[in-house]
């Protein structure tokens, strides 16, 4: 509970030391706690730190979950390292932990903040081909890239797919439309 106080108030160096405080005690940290220390990392923007944090959660013999995968992928979005978020989450699968809307979300991020569209799509396709149903966060990621091109007609088929499937554009997916439309104007009459 302290770790995840620290991590939601962005201290790492305050969860740090209760992390090692009770590494050092006779409290063996959960996947709860390693889960909340790579957040902190993440949201710190500090990717090498969440994987070390990572590293060692498996080396003490915490089984990593979902929420501890995404914590590291969600660093890898923020430092826009995708190389680092896709393997991630072939590791997620190796270790055959299954991987939801929120883990590919993250891996979708880090496609948009590189700008690569061809990765969005086969993430996407990805997702998709494992049951998982896309939600209006995955949709906005996956329209970013196509926004920065100023692919407005992508994004409009994007935002018309979501509405066949109920989903309800929200501020980020707005932003994309906008976006697209803005980077579209100088290459378009």
């Amino acid at each position: 509970a302290v770790v995840d106080a620290c991590a939601k108030s962005g201290d790492v160096q305050r969860a740090e030391k209760w992390m090692e405080r009770m590494l050092g005690s006779e409290i063996e940290p959960n996947v709860v706690s390693y889960s909340a220390m790579i957040d902190a990392c993440a949201k710190a923007g500090d990717l090498k730190r969440a994987e070390l944090w990572h590293a060692r959660m498996a080396e003490n013999g915490v089984k990593p979950n979902a929420h501890s995968f995404s914590a590291v992928i969600n660093a890898c979005a923020k430092a826009g390292d995708l190389t680092a978020a896709i393997a991630h989450l072939s590791k997620m699968e190796e270790a055959d932990v299954p991987a939801d809307v929120v883990v590919y979300s993250g891996v979708l991020d880090a496609c948009a903040k590189v700008g690569d569209v061809e990765s969005a799509k086969q993430v996407f396709t990805q997702m998709q081909s494992h049951g998982i149903r896309p939600n209006v966060v995955s949709y906005a990621s996956l329209a970013r890239p196509y926004a920065h091109r100023g692919d407005w007609l992508e994004v409009e088929r994007l935002m018309q797919e979501m509405r066949c499937l109920g989903l309800r554009m929200n501020e980020y997916f707005l932003y994309a439309l906008l976006l697209a439309y803005a980077n579209a104007r100088p290459r378009q009459a």
